[in-house]
């Protein structure tokens, strides 16, 4: 629907006494993009420091138990290269929920 039919909708909405649902379409979009959506990236945030945590804490317990220093280089490489994987996985994920959502109130 476009924005000019939306507010055309709204008016005569409002000019027959109806304001809730004039105001209903604006109430959802402020509702998702302000409550909804960050509560959801904040939740993914955190769900996602927990698992760094747990995989940093994991390493820290496996360095210690290295037994050379090829051992320590080779897990610390297998370690990064993991981190760089988990964030780049992290960020494409918070960047489709933000664009999904985006594009739900958009329609």
């Amino acid at each position: 629907m476009s924005q000019r039919s939306t507010e055309q909708r709204a008016a005569q909405m409002i000019a027959t006494g109806d304001v809730n649902a004039a105001l209903q379409p604006g109430i959802e979009a402020w509702r998702a993009l302000a409550v909804d959506l960050p509560l959801r990236l904040t939740a993914e945030l955190m769900q996602f420091a927990s698992r760094r945590l747990e995989a940093q804490a994991s390493y820290l317990s496996a360095l210690s138990r290295c037994g050379s220093v090829t051992d320590a280089v080779n897990l610390q490489s297998t370690f990064l290269g993991q981190a760089v994987s988990d964030y780049r996985s992290a960020t494409a994920t918070l960047s489709q929920d933000v664009r999904d959502t985006l594009r739900a109130k958009a329609a």
